[in-house]
C-alpha cells in the first residue's frame, strides 16, 4: 500500500514540475532547415539557432544589398551601422525574425536580462569553436573583464571577413549584434511586413527589367522642302 501511495505521489510531483516550467514558444515555420548546420552545441535548440543565423543574413541582405544580394557587403554595412548606432531595426526586422526572437527569448539559459548570457553553455560552445583566433581572444578578453558590449566587439569585426567562412562567429554576431537588440525595440506599432523583400521582375536573362522608354517616331521628311514655290 505504501509503495502504491509513493508511486502516485511521485507521478504527481513530476507532473507538477512539468506544469510549472515556463512555456517555451515554438517556431511554427523553419525556412532554412535544408541549410548546413550553423553550430553543434547540443543545446536542445541548435535548429532554432541555425534558423536565427540564416534569417538574420536574409534580413541584412534585403536591407543593405537587395539588388546584388552580396552577403559580405551586407555584413559590413550592418557592422558599421552597429558602431554608429544607425541600425534602424524597425526597418530591417521581418515577421520571421521576430518569431525567431520570441522563441529564443524563452530559452532562459541564453539571456542575462536583455543581453546574451556570455557565460551560458551554448554561448561558450559557440565562442570556443570560432576559427578566427585573434577575434576569439578579443571576445574572451572582453567577457572575462566584464567589458563586453556589441559596439566594442563590432570594432575589430570591421577589418575582418571571417564571418563569411565561420558559422560560429556569424552565429554569435546574429545573436549578439542583432537579436539581442530586439529587446530595445517596441514592435507594437511597427509593420514588419513592410520589411519583406519584394522580388524584382526579371527577364529571360535573369536581369532586372528596366522601365520601357517611349520610342520616338522618326521625323518624316517634308516632300516640299527645298522646292521653290511661286
Amino acid at each position: 500500500m505504501n509503495t502504491r501511495i509513493f508511486k502516485i505521489a511521485l507521478v504527481f510531483v513530476i507532473a507538477l514540475n512539468f506544469s510549472c516550467k515556463p512555456n517555451e514558444a515554438k517556431l511554427p515555420d523553419f525556412k532554412y532547415a535544408d541549410q548546413p548546420d550553423a553550430v553543434t552545441c547540443k543545446s536542445g535548440y541548435d535548429d532554432l539557432i541555425k534558423e536565427a543565423l540564416y534569417a538574420f543574413e536574409n534580413d541584412i541582405v534585403n536591407k543593405y544589398d537587395q539588388k546584388s544580394k552580396n552577403k559580405l557587403r551586407a555584413y559590413r554595412a550592418y557592422i558599421n551601422n552597429i558602431i554608429s548606432n544607425r541600425t534602424e531595426l524597425e526597418k530591417t526586422v521581418t515577421p520571421h525574425t521576430k518569431a525567431i526572437f520570441d522563441a529564443l527569448k524563452t530559452k532562459t539559459d541564453l539571456w542575462d536580462g536583455d543581453q546574451l548570457n556570455y557565460n551560458s553553455a551554448v554561448i561558450k560552445c559557440i565562442t570556443e569553436n570560432m576559427k578566427d583566433v585573434p577575434l576569439k581572444q578579443t571576445l574572451n578578453a572582453l567577457i572575462s573583464t566584464n567589458s563586453m558590449s556589441s559596439e566594442l566587439f563590432a570594432a575589430p569585426l570591421r577589418s575582418s571577413t571571417s564571418y563569411s567562412r565561420d558559422t560560429n562567429l556569424a552565429t554569435f554576431i546574429a545573436l549578439d549584434l542583432y537579436y539581442s537588440k530586439f529587446n530595445t525595440v517596441d514592435f507594437s506599432n511597427v509593420d514588419l511586413t513592410a520589411n519583406i523583400a519584394k522580388d524584382l521582375p526579371v527577364n529571360i536573362k535573369n536581369q532586372p527589367i528596366k522601365p520601357s522608354l517611349k520610342q520616338k517616331q522618326p521625323v518624316q521628311a517634308d516632300d516640299h522642302a527645298g522646292h521653290g514655290h511661286d
